[in-house]
């Protein structure tokens, strides 16, 4: 099944939260994040979905984009993120920083 202008991010998230049914739901964030940690390596969202389902647990597919956004957008932010205060600073490989906060 597929709708016009649904792609995997929206359709994994949708089917996770209405349903339970595990799938990566990955936006900007996710990707910014997983790969800044050096946790996969991919160029694009996509491509992080099918590294992530390639190494989480699927146990956290659900869940990794309700956990991950937020971090992402206050925290771990595109441009000089805030690793004064990250709280996992000490497992995070700082891909791609080149100035921080």
């Amino acid at each position: 099944m597929s709708f016009k202008g649904v792609g995997p991010k929206c359709a994994n998230l949708a089917l996770g939260v209405a349903t339970g049914t595990a799938g990566i739901a990955v936006d900007v964030h996710v990707h910014r994040v997983t790969n800044r940690w050096g946790y996969v390596a991919a160029r694009t969202p996509e491509a992080t979905m099918a590294a992530l389902e390639r190494v989480l647990p699927r146990r956290y597919w659900v869940e990794i984009n309700r956990l991950l956004v937020p971090f992402g957008k206050h925290v771990c932010t595109g441009a000089r993120p805030k690793c004064s205060t990250c709280p996992v600073l000490e497992y995070c490989r700082q891909v791609g920083v080149t100035e921080h906060r």
